[in-house]
């Protein structure tokens, strides 16, 4: 089988391709728009003899942009990048559904990539990319069911395409995960979901193997290892190993003629999704290579610490000496649902959709503390005026009044709401706080003391709308300093209750106005008073902004 691909005039570029039934089908990864950024590398030793781990966190992980292409693939974004062994050339695959790959050299003051392409949709979704160690001229990308090998160099005013290899296994091979170069010249291997490495070959009996190397157009699947029965979603190739690791979170090593040599798993880290290797470490003077490979045969087969990172976005340090897997930080694994900001610091606090809640400095863009909520899904957060203390509503109708530096609970869990709190506020002088749940149901909490600590109670309820609830929001009153409170619905109602004379499990209600007629009210907010008259600001569904008087309750 053969296919043309479409090429400037100063590249060339060759695949092989082998394809089983099904397609892969695109999961949206890099984002529409997203630039392309090379980081100067640093950070901190992993080796023997060298510093440790730093302390949790991403604090050590900063890294300073030394070039960003921007519009690499302005449509679409990016769903694979590799950069070359010799730090020359970068490789990015493009997210849509048809995709375009490009060969940047990224040391170059140009926007234009040196060669490009776009790939067919039957190709599959390709998501991963990597280069040959020894021929940055040569990669390759796999989707779930097809791999693609590439040749690109340059040629001034010359144009031409090459042969696609085509081959179909007759035994179960599952979805590909990653593809990568063996140390061996003619030889790629992919690792599959069925626990297979299909081993390729580029051998060509009529070409010597220098030529091989210029021009991979034979490309041919030579055989298929069953290694393990877990699926292998890491595959790479560390000087004579080849390494893989797969869903059980093991990270095992193999030889050439992949002989099992030694593994490492934790119960903890489950599926993983990256390893990097730290440098090797500094060998006694006069060393020679034979005396370094020998060591695969002692007691201490492998010297050199890696980090690892799982589908819980949670980041460990692997330490081979002692085979000590030590959790380097830990991120949310879900969506965030809710984001705070500290009244009076320079605090962002963060809740996600898997209970993670997270306090990071915004300034020196340091993480502080965080706490994990195994229970429920973080919904909502807010600040008291103070920045004394965090309110956290959660999915499963619980509220928790959070010490802000601690994120200790500093009261009781309230869980008053039969629904998932989706808003939660804080009056102006912290006598109150509320909160609005999936149920339509305004709940408002009265600060009182505990022994002679400062905490909440249960104040009362009301049902107030029949629509979602889209905002709650404390104000003060005009004419005192008491604190007002207001809700919005999607019933286009904006409701305020009458604190000062609601008691016990009773909430008052005080205006009940309708402020739209067509559209559906999105938000609310206070506008900035910069006269006697009050306002209050709106957003609506037909994307227009309006002003309320907050007594009389007429649009300006």
């Amino acid at each position: 089988m053969s296919q043309e691909l479409s090429l400037p005039t100063e590249a060339v570029l060759g695949a092989g391709l082998q394809q089983q039934p099904g397609r892969a089908q695109p999961d949206g990864r890099g984002g529409p728009g997203a630039p392309v950024r090379l980081l100067s590398h640093g950070g901190y030793p992993r080796c023997p003899g060298e510093q440790a781990v730093p302390p949790a966190g991403p604090t050590s992980l900063r890294r300073i942009p030394v070039r960003t292409i921007f519009g690499s693939h302005p449509e679409d974004g990016v769903s694979a990048i590799a950069i070359s062994q010799d730090a020359k050339y970068l490789a990015t695959i493009s997210a849509g559904a048809v995709q375009r790959v490009c060969v940047w050299k990224w040391t170059l003051p140009t926007e234009k990539p040196a060669c490009s392409t776009e790939l067919r949709p039957d190709f599959g979704y390709q998501d991963y990319v990597s280069f040959n160690p020894q021929n940055p001229n040569e990669f390759v990308s796999n989707s779930k069911t097809q791999v693609i090998f590439y040749l690109w160099v340059s040629r001034d005013g010359e144009s031409c395409a090459s042969l696609l290899s085509l081959q179909t296994f007759k035994t179960v091979v599952g979805h590909f995960s990653q593809s990568v170069f063996h140390s061996n010249p003619t030889e790629a291997l992919t690792g599959t979901s069925a626990g297979k490495l299909v081993v390729w070959d580029s051998t060509d009996p009529h070409c010597c193997p220098r030529e091989l190397r210029d021009k991979p157009h034979s490309v041919k699947a030579t055989k298929v290892v069953s290694l393990q029965k877990e699926s292998i979603t890491v595959l790479t190739v560390l000087e004579s190993f080849i390494v893989t690791g797969d869903v059980k979170g093991q990270i095992k090593f193999y030889n050439g003629r992949l002989q099992l040599l030694f593994c490492y798993s934790h119960s903890r880290v489950g599926s993983i999704r990256s390893i990097s290797f730290c440098k090797p470490p500094p060998g006694p003077a006069g060393a020679s290579s034979a005396g370094s490979a020998s060591c695969t045969a002692c007691s201490q087969p492998f010297t050199r610490n890696f980090i690892l990172s799982n589908a819980d976005a949670t980041v460990f340090h692997v330490a081979t000496d002692g085979r000590n897997f030590e959790k380097v930080m830990e991120e949310a694994k879900k969506a965030v649902n809710a984001i705070a900001c500290h009244p009076r610091q320079a605090r962002l606090a963060l809740g996600s959709h898997c209970g993670l809640l997270k306090v990071w400095d915004y300034e020196q863009r340091e993480y502080l503390v965080s706490r994990i909520f195994p229970e429920a899904s973080i919904q909502c957060l807010s600040y008291d005026p103070e920045g004394y203390f965090l309110a956290a509503g959660f999915t499963d109708g619980s509220v928790y009044i959070l010490d802000a530096i601690s994120l200790q609970s500093s009261c009781k869990e309230f869980k008053f709401s039969r629904g998932p709190v989706t808003h939660v506020s804080f009056s102006h002088d912290s006598e109150y706080f509320a909160t609005a749940d999936e149920t339509h149901t305004v709940t408002v909490y009265k600060r009182v003391l505990q022994n002679g600590s400062r905490c909440w109670e249960h104040f009362a309820e009301l049902c107030s709308h029949y629509k979602p609830i889209r905002s709650i929001l404390f104000g003060v009153q005009l004419e005192s300093n008491e604190p007002r409170l207001l809700s919005l619905g999607e019933d286009r109602h904006l409701i305020e209750y009458d604190l000062s004379i609601s008691s016990k499990d009773h909430l008052e209600v005080l205006h009940r106005d309708r402020i739209e007629q067509i559209a559906v009210p999105l938000c609310l907010a206070w506008y900035p008073q910069l006269s006697n008259e009050s306002f209050i600001l709106t957003a609506n569904s037909c994307y227009k902004m309006k002003l309320y008087n907050t007594t009389t309750k007429l649009c300006r």
